[in-house]
């Protein structure tokens, strides 16, 4: 049986491990340091986790996926603000602009408030008819109007097949939306979720749906400022240094790798949290590991003799095996095309499959762009945590009371598992932990 947690914890200022540093123990660290000493552990040797750069002789940069960031992302931005870095540098802006080749074409009306500028933007655009239009446009509008009376879950298919959505929209509009939010199939993500994306997003304000797409691998854009920032304030980042287990300490606190500490926070991916967790505690916890199911995104990166110019900065497909191509050239100047793959898992394919099968979508749109001189295909299979319908979130009130906290994008209550989930999660166990360690010290 665990040790009963003691109540006389006074620290003014309290000593916190941290257990892997992804984009949720960043944010953890970044949001303790300045009031507790901290310890930053990560197994690999660079920060980051599943958003991470990759080394290349090749290409301009590679991440270890492709990650687009939208102007909603707040807590990501606040962070790199709280760094001291014109981070705005590193990041391509462009209001929201939907451009399929094959399909529906609209840019958001940037003097009209949301989701007026949605709605203008859609009406003004190209690839539908009026009447097509007008149903999309009611579709968005009934599917406001559900979200404000909080009704029970369901899937984003069921909604939609009660809504009578035709196949146009299904292909052009929906799903490639939904792939995109949540990387979960429509007849299994959850309705909820994807209404929370939009309501914090396209329907809450028009610089919200802006993108900011990375000109510089993430490593560089977010996780080096973060480290640094780390450092200067005095915390210990200690890469290549994987912690097997957080024990509970005979006294009060915990040990990790024999250090004691006065609290932990675990934010390593969730595959790796049982095997972190003190033995005697957690068992809620590994119950929802267990049952989470993981889908994988592909990145495809195309590199070109030729100059070229794709239609947008992210031109995509409704049928195609690229979601989206992103132009490079508009990004870093090279003849570079990142595509990105959600639910890569439906096709099966070598990398020189991968290869080829985008290069056939880029001719599709450039047809005198060459054969490619370089590729890279990375495929991250756990890419995301699927956005089930009434996916469980698990309680920590038992954990917490050992001084042991969770973080990480799969615990966040509204959000699918994106890199703003995460960077909140981190800062609220940050908040969560300092405001233990307040209450103790007043309970003194």
């Amino acid at each position: 049986m665990p040790r009963q947690p003691e109540n006389d914890v006074i620290m003014t200022r309290p000593k916190i491990a941290i257990v892997g540093a992804g984009w949720a123990g960043l944010s953890a660290a970044a949001h303790l340091v300045e009031h507790a000493d901290v310890a930053l552990y990560e197994a690999g040797r660079v920060a980051g986790g599943r958003a991470r750069g990759v080394p290349s002789d090749e290409f301009s940069f590679l991440d270890n996926g492709q990650h687009l960031l939208i102007g909603a992302y707040q807590a990501v931005f606040r962070l790199l603000d709280k760094t001291g870095m014109d981070w705005r540098r590193h990041f391509y802006r462009q209001p929201l602009r939907w451009y399929l080749h094959d399909g529906l074409r609209f840019e958001a009306a940037w003097s009209l408030p949301a989701p007026l500028n949605l709605l203008t933007g859609l009406l003004r655009g190209e690839g539908a008819s009026f009447g097509e239009k007008m149903a999309l446009v009611q579709q968005l509008k009934h599917l406001q109007a559900h979200h404000k009376r909080q009704l029970p879950d369901q899937s984003v298919l069921s909604w939609l097949e009660g809504q009578g959505v035709s196949r146009k929209w299904l292909l052009e509009f929906w799903q490639p939306m939904v792939w995109g939010a949540l990387n979960t199939p429509l007849d299994e993500a959850s309705l909820n979720v994807l209404c929370n994306v939009l309501a914090d997003g396209v329907w809450a304000g028009c610089e919200l749906s802006d993108y900011f797409v990375p000109r510089v691998d993430l490593t560089r854009a977010f996780a080096m400022p973060i480290v640094g920032y780390l450092q200067q304030h005095g915390a210990a980042w200690l890469p290549n240094q994987r912690v097997k287990r957080v024990l509970l300490d005979n006294h009060r606190g915990v040990r990790v790798d024999g250090e004691r500490f006065d609290g932990a926070i675990i934010a390593t991916a969730p595959y790796h949290v049982e095997s972190v967790l003190p033995p005697s505690l957690g068992d809620n916890i590994r119950f929802v590991v267990n049952s989470l199911q993981y889908y994988p995104i592909t990145t495809v990166y195309l590199k070109y003799a030729r100059a070229f110019r794709l239609p947008a900065l992210m031109t995509g497909f409704a049928e195609g095996t690229a979601q989206w191509l992103i132009d490079r050239r508009r990004l870093t100047g090279a003849n570079e095309i990142a595509a990105v793959v959600s639910l890569s898992h439906r096709i099966r394919a070598t990398n020189v499959q991968w290869a080829q099968r985008v290069h056939r979508d880029v001719l599709r749109v450039c047809p005198q762009v060459g054969k490619p001189v370089a590729w890279q295909v990375i495929t991250e299979k756990r890419a995301t945590i699927a956005s089930h319908v009434n996916r469980v979130v698990p309680t920590q009130a038992r954990l917490n009371q050992y001084g042991i906290w969770l973080a990480g994008d799969w615990l966040h209550p509204r959000y699918p598992a994106t890199l703003e989930a995460a960077v909140q999660s981190g800062a609220m166990m940050a908040q969560a932990v300092l405001q233990r360690f307040a209450a103790g010290s007043e309970a003194a």
